[in-house]
């Protein structure tokens, strides 16, 4: 599909801007996620004597990094909701 017979919406610098902007965040997001997430398996199997480290009392780092991952879920719920209201708002105006 050419420039010239795209919708009307996809000319629009608004509706350019948003596709832009979202999918730059679902990929900072994406990558950020996996990275994360996969970072407890990996160290588990790889560094053992790290993820055996005692951090306060008997609670070792294996236990808050699996802990943070819990955190990390309501984090990133609360940055796209967050975001989520700037898209919307763009969407309002590529509409417009």
């Amino acid at each position: 599909m050419t420039v010239s017979s795209a919708p009307p919406t996809a000319r629009n610098a608004a509706y350019q801007q948003l596709v832009a902007q979202r999918n730059a965040f679902t990929l900072t997001m994406t990558v950020t996620f996996l990275v994360l997430y996969f970072l407890l398996p990996v160290l588990a199997g790889y560094n053992k004597p790290l993820m055996a480290q005692k951090v306060l009392g008997n609670v070792t780092f294996g236990y808050v990094l699996a802990f943070a991952e819990f955190i990390m879920g309501w984090v990133m719920a609360y940055i796209y909701v967050v975001k989520a209201r700037t898209f919307d708002r763009l969407a309002q105006e590529a509409r417009a």
